[in-house]
């Protein structure tokens, strides 16, 4: 099985984030075409990827297949920090553009009834996943710069380090700093800039991170009546993860030659989807569907990014919908999501500044190597801070003989990220909120239909200040990651385009 599902991974070509975290909106054509709507209704077998019990309600063998062309636009900004900061990530570009920025997603689907009260599937899709390109060329960086004279809260850091054994004792009075090609440490130090602090890789600066997850999910479902279905799916989940140029952050953790330039990191597990739609009117139906926290395997090449030694599960998820249809021609969808993304510690867990900075940044920065609980990749070591989000889903269909035209709107409570988790999410900046969605369906011959949808997700930055950019020394040596006027400001920005197309057959 993990032979078979690395091979289907690796036809699914590198997919980007999706628009929810790095969940994506909707699975099918008509989904994505009715803002990601579609818990209560059964219009394709790709129901299965929300609602196992849709399937009961498909009549006649059936296959789906769609292909998305995702174009997300994604950049950070690190502003310089006052003469007192401590400079992070402060990059000579400003602001820094993600490339590679078109991705194809396929997904695919086949149901079937076995006889009036069982009906079984099979669905094979991808759920987007991160994906940035920084090129080494647009974005040079300063790592750490820290003033060592006395006088000023990053004084008293240097005088800390100089005490502690640090290089940088010998330079007096000075601006310290690493200066390297990349974004994220992963080039040489800039020329006439000595990297006494270590952070530069001598290697290629572009720094990348790349995660994409393709699911296996085979479907039953049982009709007690006309009026309630009941659905369960296994899943069977694979997960590919690479990251490149990402030399800055291994000193920071408690595996430093797994963070980065490890090549491609393969993580396999499993978890299921049970569901149910009911009839509970005339015109009025009512869906819902939960999914199981996926349990995955760790990526063993990346431990030291991670939290919990490489861990990266699949958060819970859970569906409410409802269809109501007043008039033949006239549908009206409402959707509810929620994604439990903090439940998963490599995701959900969010950066201390306090405990990051005095149990491992300042160790590291004066040449200790022993293992921390607050350094990357620890069990209660930084993630990526991102919040539960619940998303509120509408569609609309109306039908014009062998023509449905569609259209969505989706809004989530909240952005994933918050402002105070913007340090380490400059390599996964998911913070679109509102998506407009447009479709059609064409039933070209009884047998043959056509579906075309398009969603548009606007920007809705985050900005938040870097909670490690003015790191004090504190009466009786406690060391306090302060926020303050002076502090670098960190902005994260992305919008998106999509346009699927879908074929379906019935036999």
């Amino acid at each position: 099985m993990k032979r078979v599902m690395a091979l289907a991974l690796s036809l699914v070509s590198t997919a980007a984030f999706a628009t929810n975290g790095y969940f994506a909106h909707g699975y099918s054509a008509s989904q994505r075409a009715q803002g990601g709507a579609g818990t209560a209704t059964s219009d394709d077998a790709l129901i299965a990827t929300i609602n196992p019990a849709g399937i009961g309600r498909i009549k006649s063998m059936r296959w789906d297949a769609n292909l998305s062309l995702f174009v997300p636009r994604r950049q950070f900004e690190a502003t310089e920090p006052n003469a007192n900061g401590l400079g992070i990530f402060a990059t000579d570009a400003g602001t820094v553009k993600s490339s590679h920025n078109i991705f194809a997603i396929p997904g695919f689907a086949f149901a079937a009834p076995i006889n009036e009260t069982l009906s079984a599937g099979f669905a094979l899709y991808g759920n987007g996943g991160l994906n940035t390109v920084y090129k080494q060329s647009e974005s040079n960086a300063t790592f750490f710069g820290v003033n060592t004279a006395v006088g000023n809260n990053a004084g008293l850091v240097g005088s800390l380090l100089n005490g502690l054994g640090n290089p940088i004792a010998n330079v007096g009075n000075s601006v310290v700093s690493s200066r390297c090609q990349g974004a994220f440490g992963g080039g040489a130090a800039l020329a006439n800039n000595p990297d006494l602090l270590g952070f530069c890789g001598n290697g290629n600066g572009t720094a990348s991170v790349d995660l994409i997850q393709l699911f296996v999910v085979p479907t039953l479902a049982i009709n007690v009546n006309e009026r309630l279905s009941f659905g369960i799916s296994p899943i069977f989940a694979v997960q590919r993860f690479e990251a490149k140029g990402l030399q800055a952050f291994a000193a920071f953790s408690n595996e430093p030659d797994k963070v980065t330039d490890n090549g491609t990191s393969f993580s396999y597990g499993g978890g299921g989807r049970i569901g149910m739609l009911a009839t509970i009117a005339p015109g009025l139906d009512f869906g819902a569907s939960w999914q199981s926290r996926i349990h995955m395997t760790k990526f063993k090449e990346y431990a030291g990014l991670f939290a919990e030694q490489g861990d990266f599960d699949i958060p819970t998820t859970w569906n409410l919908g409802l269809a109501w249809q007043p008039l033949p021609a006239h549908r009206f969808l409402l959707d509810y999501q929620h994604i439990s993304f903090n439940e998963v510690a490599s995701v959900g867990r969010p950066l201390n500044p306090q405990a990051f900075v005095s149990g491992c940044a300042l160790p590291r920065l004066a040449g200790s190597s022993q293992s921390s609980p607050s350094c990357l990749g620890a069990d209660t070591g930084p993630g990526f801070g991102w919040q539960d989000m619940s998303i509120y889903k509408f569609g609309y269909q109306y039908t014009q003989g062998d023509w449905k035209w569609r259209a969505g709107y989706s809004q989530p409570d909240s952005q994933p990220i918050p402002s105070s988790e913007v340090t380490l999410n400059m390599l996964a900046p998911g913070v679109v909120e509102q998506h407009y969605t447009l479709g059609v369906n064409w039933q070209a011959t009884p047998r043959w239909g056509y579906d075309l949808s398009m969603m548009y997700a606007d920007a809705k930055p985050v900005r938040g200040r870097n909670p490690l950019s003015n790191v004090q020394l504190l009466q009786g040596g406690l060391i306090n990651a302060g926020i303050d006027d002076g502090d670098q400001e960190i902005a994260l920005d992305m919008r998106q385009y999509e346009l699927t197309l879908g074929m379906n057959y019935t036999y």
